[in-house]
């Protein structure tokens, strides 16, 4: 069987403390070389679009699949599609294809989940965000799932959104949240921090400053995917006494590391990546200590992310059965 799940399906399927569950099963499986991650395939359009392809074979655990993603047209505004496909590799057969813009964002916000339950202090109880959008949800989600949030501060441009994000989030997560008038305010003695911004159209800006991290605090950040976008300062980097990035790919993708190494603030020394993190390699050594989480994503985060999205929704019987989609061929 194949099941199809759209956008409300999945929606349906998600759970959040499920997903940072799962995809830490795989980032472990990475960890001990039984995953095979290349680099996502990055092809340009003529029309200032783009397709972009992220494969993985999981040898241990028996799955594999991928996630595309792309953008066409000339209009700026143009939606970006996400598609995650994932095959059971012992059965051969493709379980699931479904819309993944949704689950993309609870995806990267498990990921941040993950990282902060190895990298923040366990008695954290306060988050500075910067970012209102649904990326800025889903982290802020995550992090509310591994450590106990008492009181959130959030900045973002546009003073609606803002609030609006601080009523509907209030409401969602059973928690005082604030909407502040400044990115500094936001952050001003949070325990944790979460950069999540659209930096697509920011240009050069940075939306955090490293002069604004004080003793003990985590910063995760998940904008900046892309050479020409930005979302942290390079002084970041240098005042992080430990980092942990998802991935070594992320050194040639991500405009915030690309600047930081340009400009020699990115010590190689201070970098952990994030399946040797949950693996048991330890960075944050004590609480006085200042950690750095920078994500861009992968192709297991994806994958994981997409089988337990499958395994709920057989359970609450949503998504469309095509049984034998793909016909067999013997070779």
């Amino acid at each position: 069987m194949t099941l199809i799940l759209n956008a409300k399906d999945v929606e349906q399927a998600i759970n959040m403390r499920t997903i940072i569950d799962q995809i830490e099963k795989g980032l472990v499986e990475e960890y001990s070389g039984h995953v095979i991650v290349p680099a996502r395939v990055n092809l340009p359009t003529n029309n200032k679009g783009f397709f972009r392809v992220m494969p993985a074979v999981m040898n241990e655990s028996g799955y594999m699949g991928f996630k595309v993603f792309f953008k066409s047209g000339a209009n700026n505004q143009s939606s970006v599609r996400y598609l995650i496909g994932v095959i059971d590799q012992n059965e051969n057969n493709l379980e699931a294809m479904m819309d993944s813009h949704y689950l993309t964002a609870v995806r990267t916000g498990a990921t941040t989940g993950l990282a902060t339950k190895y990298l923040a202090r366990e008695n954290a109880k306060t988050v500075g965000v910067i970012g209102s959008g649904l990326e800025a949800r889903t982290n802020l989600e995550a992090v509310c799932a591994v450590r106990n949030i008492e009181y959130v501060r959030v900045f973002s441009p546009n003073p609606n959104r803002r609030a609006l994000f601080a009523q509907e989030m209030s409401q969602k997560l059973g928690i005082k949240i604030e909407a502040v008038d400044s990115p500094e305010m936001a952050v001003q003695g949070a325990d944790i921090i979460n950069v999540c911004t659209n930096t697509a159209a920011a240009g050069n800006r940075v939306a955090f400053e490293g002069k604004w991290m004080s003793t003990g605090v985590h910063v995760n950040s998940i904008g900046s995917t892309m050479p020409s976008m930005r979302e942290i300062d390079t002084d970041t980097f240098e005042k992080a006494d430990g980092i942990v990035i998802d991935t070594k790919h992320l050194e040639e993708e991500s405009g915030d590391v690309i600047t930081a190494i340009k400009n020699g603030q990115y010590d190689s020394s201070k970098v952990t990546v994030l399946p040797a993190l949950v693996s048991g390699n330890i960075v944050r050594k004590n609480d006085a200590q200042m950690t750095l989480f920078k994500s861009v994503g992968t192709a297991v985060q994806d994958i994981m992310a997409a089988r337990a999205v499958y395994e709920e929704a057989k359970k609450l019987n949503v998504g469309t059965d095509v049984g034998e989609f793909l016909e067999a061929k013997m070779f």
